[in-house]
């Protein structure tokens, strides 16, 4: 019984949960590591008709490299492409969607490692502009 139970306790478990339970911001296709907490003074997201923007501040006891990891492969799940990277104390991973762009820099602080992540999202995509004139003849 012991050894049943400890693989379920070991590395295997642990990394399938922090898989699974990965948040997500308010941009719906963007997470960030758990280990993470917000920090809501420097964060904004807006919204007007045509774009949703933001820039969300993470901090938290995370190596830089762990993090670049994190993104670069959880960014690619979720269907971004990354354009371009500069790792650094101050490393930058830049993402691009169709309609969408997401930049994550990375401060690599002696006691806590600071995420700031900017994304646009535009609203209106000139391929769905059917879609786009419905809306409008509605309202």
């Amino acid at each position: 019984n012991k050894t049943s139970e400890e693989p379920i306790v070991a590395t295997a478990g642990a990394t399938e949960s922090f898989e699974e339970f990965v948040p997500y911001t308010e941009f719906d296709d963007i997470a960030v590591p758990n280990e993470l907490s917000r920090v809501p003074d420097q964060s904004y997201v807006a919204e007007d008709q045509a774009f949703k923007y933001g820039k969300i501040v993470l901090k938290g006891r995370v190596e830089n490299q762990s993090l670049i990891d994190f993104f670069v492969n959880q960014m690619a799940k979720d269907n971004w492409t990354k354009e371009r990277s500069i790792t650094s104390t101050v490393s930058t991973l830049s993402f691009t969607k169709p309609y969408k762009s997401c930049t994550v820099r990375i401060f690599d602080g002696s006691y806590n490692t600071e995420v700031e992540i900017y994304a646009v999202e535009m609203k209106s995509a000139p391929m769905s502009s059917s879609g786009g004139m419905q809306e409008q003849n509605i309202q």
